[in-house]
Formats: C-alpha cells, structure tokens, sequence
C-alpha cells in the first residue's frame, strides 16, 4: 500500500477506498502465492475427490469438506486473481477482486461454523441426528448458507450503495465483513471447545463403563454316554441341566408369550447412545480447526485497527505494513484444513486404499 497517500487522505473521513494496485507485489510474494496455489489446488482437489468417489465417505461429516475444499479453492483463486489485477494492471479482473475482497473467506467461516454445530449435534443429539441429518439436507444447507452469505456480503454493491468500477476496496464494507467474521470465528472456538468436551466425555463413557462387570457361566447341553449293552445295557445321561436356569427361561418364555419384553441387560438402556465414528470425527475437527482460527484471527483483528486508525486518524504505519504479510500468511490455512482433514481420518485413508486398489485392477 502507498503510505503516502494514506497519510494524505487520513484527514478526510469521505475518502475510504484504497485502490488494489496501490501496493505492489514483490516477486517474493508473487512467487509464495503461486506456490500456495499451486500446493493447494492440490490438496483441496485430492480431499473433494476422494470424498466425492468413495461411497463408504458418503455421510454428512465428510460432505462438509467437501464444501470447505471448494471455498479453498475459491480463495486461492482470489488470490492468484490479486496478483494479476495488481501486476497486469487489468481492469476487469481488478473489479472481480474488489467484488470478491474478503468474501470467500467469510464463507469458509460459515461453513466451518456449520460443520461446528452439526458435529456437536452429532455427540448431544445423536439419536435425532440420525434420523433427521441426511446427505441431500446438508447440501441443502451448505448451498443456502454459501449463497446467503456471498449475497450479503456484496450487497453494497449490487445495490448501487458502492461500485466496483474505480477498482477500489472500501475500508468501511472490508470493517463491517471483518466484524462479522469476528463473531463467527469466536462462535466457531465456543462450538469446538464444547465439541471437545463433549468428545473426551462420550470417548471415556465409551472406553470405561461404570457398572459392574456381569458374570456369565455356560453349562453344557444335555447328553447322553452310550455305553454298551453288554456292561450296561442302558443309556444314562452324563450331565443334568441347571434347574435354575430351567427355570428362569421357563420364565422368560412366559413373560415373552404375554407380550412384555425380559431385558438381561437392563443397565444397557441407561447408556447414552452414541457413534465412535462420530466421537472421533467431531474430536479430530476440534483439534484441527482451532489452530485455523488462531492463525487468521491477527488478519481479522488487523484490518477492524486500521478501520479505526483512519476514522481517528491515528498514526498505525506499523499496521499497514504488516497487513500485506498477515493476508499472505492466511492462505496456508487453505492448505491445512484439508491435508489435517486427510491426516486423521482413518475413514478417509481407507477409502483412498480402496480407490487405490480398484485403479490398480482397472
């Protein structure tokens, strides 16, 4: 950015657009954005297919990733679209940049804030989860909650409020964008602690039961010693069947025939009843996103400074500076999200080996 002419305009609050080419880029930058572009489509790519061609991947836990792979994607190629505008001096491509600042990344914040709740629903909630969560309602989901949120956030200009034609990004929409990206991502850290909880809870309820261990003891079936006729001439039977249990399925049988259920392992019903592929699922996200949100929070926190720097017109030299590198630095999560994802989900290793082997017999 040309600290120069923000000092300038500091002193007049009607002047809050920045033009994207104000900054350059230095190889250094343009080289670690195609590089970051180039390792993500990747990455994003493999996680997408590899959920979309593997049906044992088909549940609603993976269908998120597949949504949060496609959002990636869709930074990246701001990103690199960024690098143009600013290098080739493009004018179209520049008004696709100002259209598009700051959105995607709202997006992938919705997503992962949906992918949030529908893990915690999946540990409280897990018996109405199974019969109302599907497939085709989470896509439902995702495509309304990534439509609404693309058209929310470039309302200003589709309304004729601001215009994209002066190839400028507005510091107050970038303000308002970045609160509200503020509240997800606190949101999103208060659903995964509670996710995280949850999980070690149900995992220890899953791993160690707390009542008493029940002791079985099988009795052989009645039979018979032939013996001959010559020493015996009779046939005597060996062993006798306990009368107690003789009794005690007597009973069961007669409690059946008068329509009322006999449950030997009543305890049972007092468990809450839960998926491990779930537990695990909700645990490995917890454990996986919160770093995200660590690392892009300074990018947030950042630009709601310089909002407030240039309304008061305060000296924050040391914020411009270092914003450039803070937004570099916030497209590695395109690429950690889904290679963390791929790292440790045992079902999606397993579906990559099945998908290996049916190649290999192709």
């Amino acid at each position: 950015m040309n600290y120069s002419v923000v000092s300038k305009n500091l002193s007049s609050l009607a002047i809050l657009d920045f033009p994207i080419n104000a900054r350059p880029l230095s190889i250094a930058q343009q080289s670690y954005r195609y590089v970051i572009f180039v390792v993500g489509t990747l990455t994003n790519l493999l996680a997408a297919v590899g959920i979309f061609y593997s049906r044992q991947l088909h549940y609603p836990r993976h269908v998120f990733w597949v949504a949060i792979s496609l959002a990636n994607q869709f930074q990246l190629l701001q990103a690199i679209l960024e690098v143009i505008s600013i290098v080739g001096r493009d004018p179209v491509i520049c008004q696709i940049v100002v259209l598009n600042a700051g959105v995607f990344y709202t997006i992938i914040l919705t997503f992962l804030t949906l992918a949030a709740f529908d893990r915690y629903l999946a540990i409280a909630r897990y018996e109405w989860y199974k019969k109302k969560v599907t497939n085709k309602n989470t896509i439902y989901l995702l495509a309304f909650g990534g439509l609404v949120t693309y058209v929310t956030a470039t309302s200003p200009f589709w309304t004729g409020f601001k215009s994209i034609k002066n190839c400028a990004v507005n510091v107050t929409h970038v303000h308002c964008v970045m609160i509200y990206d503020l509240m997800l991502g606190v949101l999103c850290v208060v659903l995964h602690v509670m996710i995280f909880v949850r999980s070690r809870e149900a995992s220890n309820q899953h791993s160690n039961f707390l009542q008493p261990s029940i002791a079985l003891r099988f009795f052989p079936a009645p039979s018979t010693n032939i013996i001959s006729g010559a020493e015996q001439g009779v046939q005597q039977p060996v062993d006798q069947v306990n009368p107690v249990i003789t009794r005690r399925l007597d009973q069961m049988t007669d409690l059946d025939i008068n329509g009322t259920y006999v449950n030997c392992f009543s305890w049972l019903d007092n468990q809450k009843k839960l998926n491990r592929l779930e537990i695990r699922a909700a645990l490995n996200m917890s454990v996986n996103v919160l770093p995200v949100w660590l690392c892009t929070f300074p990018v947030t926190l950042n630009a709601i400074i310089l909002y407030w720097c240039i309304r008061l017109e305060k000296n924050c030299s040391i914020n411009f500076r270092i914003n450039p590198y803070l937004n570099d630095f916030f497209l590695f999560h395109t690429i950690y999200n889904p290679l963390m994802y791929m790292l440790t989900s045992t079902e999606f290793k397993r579906a990559l080996v099945r998908i290996k082997q049916k190649v290999k017999c192709k």
